[in-house]
């Protein structure tokens, strides 16, 4: 694997990390336990994005993420 390829990679593990961040960070704002829906949906981003990391071979460090912003009931 050329150097290029090696920093692409990481680019692009570190775009799904951060985006699995984000959406579980929206999923426990407060608002969204009094707005149904965005609940419903940022549950489902995080889901989708879960798994997008899980794809890429990051399931440890989308635990992690999810440890930090849900807490332990995900580990």
């Amino acid at each position: 694997m050329n150097d290029a390829a090696l920093v692409n990679g990481m680019v692009l593990d570190r775009f799904y990390l951060r985006r699995l961040w984000r959406f579980a960070r929206l999923n426990n704002r407060p608002d969204a336990a009094t707005v149904p829906e965005l609940r419903r949906l940022a549950g489902h981003a995080t889901l989708a994005a879960y798994r997008d990391c899980v794809a890429l071979g990051l399931e440890r460090e989308a635990r992690e993420i999810l440890a930090r912003t849900i807490g332990p009931r995900v580990a």
